[in-house]
């Protein structure tokens, strides 16, 4: 079957881009490992699994017997292994497409066709520390070894300790003649060169794509910041443009989010169908709802067409919507970010065919205004935006130029020393995954628990009954361990989960210390569904 043929059959694409077709000679000629350059809604995903794929249909499988497709974030997961599936349905209903993650631990053994995880899991499972296999720890390492990889928003990877890891692991692959691809749309030139500085990648095993400009995106700066000292600073005159058009808003902090929140729905005389608030502080099952209607506010694409909702929208969120979700904002305001996320929120904005719309970009304090991220590459960034005021952020060309003023690189030292690690951990195995980490910080798991619901005669007793009556998995925030030492501190949290094998269900007990890996109660006076976690929200980023 001729790939054109492939694409409009099983993928309803009439006519592939060409760096869709390049990818395709390249995969079945096995020229691995291929680095893709291409801009958001460029089809990357159909790109990537199409060859793959195909091997069902032709009965011979030349690159792998598997797939394993990695994310930087769970959130990512869910949606794109749905989204895989469609596409295999109309080969087979026998290919297997499987979620692996903390929430979802559907395929630790990695043994499905296709399987859709997070850096995390593969992490685990290639470093023969996963505990959820048992004394099975060879057999994830195994399934990826005859493997296709693909790292998918590797530019999401960009904090020193996390890229050194992710760089470490490409090496080892590499070495081991696993093929694999890595993906982005916004890696700068900087973290590319650190990225592959020991691998033979040629320049025909690089892709980079690019579309025609189908929309248009008109970008203003504001003079003063959207927020500081604790005080929401929205004009008038932007607040009846919110009014007018279905809108994204995005800082870069919690504690900031959740008071634009407030401001912004207490000012236009919001209902709570009309704006939703997105940031980490959420549980998984919260953060599901709110998910789901933030779509529903905003253009979006359903079955192939765009559906407009009729009603008033806004979305104000953090850099939680940078990648994954699939709408296209009519105006944006968002806090200044380093370029190479300004460039993955306005992909959020005016992402269809013809459609235009605005970005208005509000500087932010110096008193940390500018955290989760470096001053410099924020100070670089406006430098650049104030010196080009013509950019057009939807031409993939001037975007590239304009990410490239960042500077992100690996730390040598440290690759180096993660290297040694991930290799000793491959030779010896290791069944404590808390001994090998992706992030320089380690999380803790908060579990939102409604005391009042519990029975019995002792405080004790009730809140045992109280947990037993919550789904732990349902109801659990990740945070770092930072941020568990804060709430303690301040005793929001003071009790620890423990499972306890002999009754066979989770107890409180007192808390001694901070054990990372280890599940905290957090009570539900302290956490509103709507929100997310609430005391003192300054402590979060």
């Amino acid at each position: 079957m001729k790939v054109k043929e492939f694409y409009q059959t099983y993928l309803d694409i009439k006519n592939p881009f060409s760096h869709q077709l390049q990818f395709f000679h390249l995969a079945l000629s096995n020229k691995f490992p291929i680095l893709v350059k291409a801009p958001t809604g460029s089809g990357k995903t159909e790109m990537a699994i199409a060859p793959f794929l195909r091997q069902f249909v032709e009965g011979q499988f030349t690159i792998a017997p598997r797939l394993i497709y990695v994310l930087p974030m769970r959130v990512l997961v869910n949606t794109l292994a749905e989204r895989i599936k469609k596409y295999t349905e109309k080969i087979s209903p026998f290919i297997s497409v499987k979620i692996q993650h903390g929430d979802a631990p559907n395929s630790p053994f990695f043994i499905a066709d296709i399987v859709v995880t997070t850096l995390d899991q593969f992490l685990y499972g290639f470093a023969r520390s996963s505990k959820q296999v048992g004394k099975h720890i060879d057999i994830p390492a195994g399934a990826i070894a005859s493997s296709l990889v693909i790292f998918d928003e590797a530019h999401m990877y960009r904090d020193e300790f996390t890229f050194s890891i992710m760089r470490a692991l490409l090496e080892i692959l590499c070495q081991s003649k696993i093929p694999f691809v890595v993906m982005t749309a916004t890696m700068p030139e900087s973290l590319e060169k650190s990225l592959f500085e020991n691998i033979d990648l040629s320049k025909k095993q690089k892709i980079v794509g690019d579309l025609p400009i189908e929309s248009e995106v008109k970008i203003s700066l504001a003079e003063e910041s959207m927020y500081n000292k604790d005080e929401v600073n929205i004009p008038k005159e932007i607040l009846q443009k919110i009014k007018s058009k279905k809108t994204l808003i995005v800082v870069n902090q919690v504690k900031r989010a959740q008071r634009v929140y407030e401001e912004v729905k207490n000012r236009l005389g919001l209902n709570d169908n009309q704006i939703v608030l997105l940031h980490s502080r959420f549980t998984k099952k919260d953060r599901e709802i709110l998910e789901n209607k933030a779509i529903s506010l905003i253009p979006h694409k359903e079955n192939g067409k765009v559906i407009v909702p009729e009603e008033l929208g806004i979305v104000i969120s953090t850099q939680v919507l940078e990648a994954g979700i699939d709408f296209s904002a009519e105006l944006l305001l968002t806090e200044v970010a380093p370029a190479d996320a300004l460039i993955q929120r306005a992909g959020r904005c005016a992402r269809y065919k013809e459609e235009n719309g605005e970005m208005i970009i509000f500087p932010v304090e110096d008193d940390k205004g500018f955290l989760p991220y470096e001053r410099d590459y924020i100070a670089k960034t406006i430098e650049w935006l104030n010196s080009h005021p013509n950019f057009n952020i939807k031409d993939f060309s001037q975007a590239c130029e304009f990410m490239n003023i960042l500077d992100y690189k690996a730390n040598d030292y440290e690759a180096r020393d993660t290297l040694i690690d991930l290799y000793e951990c491959v030779l010896y195995a290791d069944e404590a995954p808390r001994n090998i980490q992706l992030r320089n910080g380690k999380p803790i798991y908060l579990v939102v628990v409604n005391p009042a619901r519990g029975e019995g005669r002792k405080k004790e007793d009730k809140i045992n009954d109280a947990i037993a009556q919550t789904n732990i998995r349902e109801n659990t925030i990740s945070v770092d361990i930072g941020v568990g030492w804060k709430l303690i501190k301040d005793n929001v949290v003071n009790l620890r989960l423990d499972f306890d094998k002999d009754k066979k269900r989770w107890v409180a007990r007192e808390i001694n210390e901070v054990v990372p890996f280890s599940y905290y109660l957090l009570d539900i006076n302290y956490y509103d569904s709507f929100k997310g976690v609430t005391p003192d929200a300054g402590i979060f980023i």
